[in-house]
């Protein structure tokens, strides 16, 4: 019972993120559109907001009230599920690597890439992105260990429901 309370809290944190990033996901697709090389970016992250989403449906409404899912729902929450374990192990690998750059590379690196904006204003130092980037790589850790944590007890929870899931049809 505990664990499936931390699996509510856990869908509650995750659902304005996958609010978020599904409206971000809407505007890349459009870049897609005119640059195909996104689309890879937008099946992840449209995945990550389906197994959100299809994991909120499946909590609030088939196991809270003991309702039977159609085999699809499971079908659904696994598949995103897979993909949204590419994406956070994605996440967490770039955090993790921005973590142990030293911050005279990372400097660096971002000094190379201020050379080519001409007409970023003063105030854009490099001290600055170095500090834009550290935060960006913390709430990117832990982004990624609460979907990680998430994951692992909706795997654990389709097994201890399945009785819920209603049989395919064989036709």
């Amino acid at each position: 019972m505990q664990q499936l309370t931390i699996f509510k809290i856990l869908t509650f944190i995750l659902v304005p993120f996958a609010i978020l990033f599904g409206l971000m996901d809407i505007i890349l697709l459009l870049s897609a559109l005119a640059n195909p090389t996104f689309l890879f970016a937008v099946f992840l992250v449209g995945g990550f907001c389906i197994y959100v989403f299809a994991s909120l449906f499946f909590i609030t409404k088939h196991v809270k009230h003991n309702m039977p899912a159609p085999a699809s729902t499971k079908d659904w929450i696994r598949v995103n599920a897979f993909v949204s374990l590419f994406f956070s192990f994605m996440f967490l690998m770039n955090s993790l690597s921005m973590f142990y750059m030293g911050d005279a590379e990372l400097k660096n690196i971002i000094d190379k890439f201020l050379d080519t904006q001409s007409k970023l204003p003063a105030e854009f130092t490099p001290a600055l992105f170095v500090k834009l980037m550290r935060s960006i790589s913390y709430f990117f850790f832990f982004f990624s260990l609460i979907l990680l944590a998430h994951l692992s007890i909706c795997f654990k929870l389709l097994k201890q429901y399945a009785y819920l899931f209603l049989p395919k049809d064989p036709a």
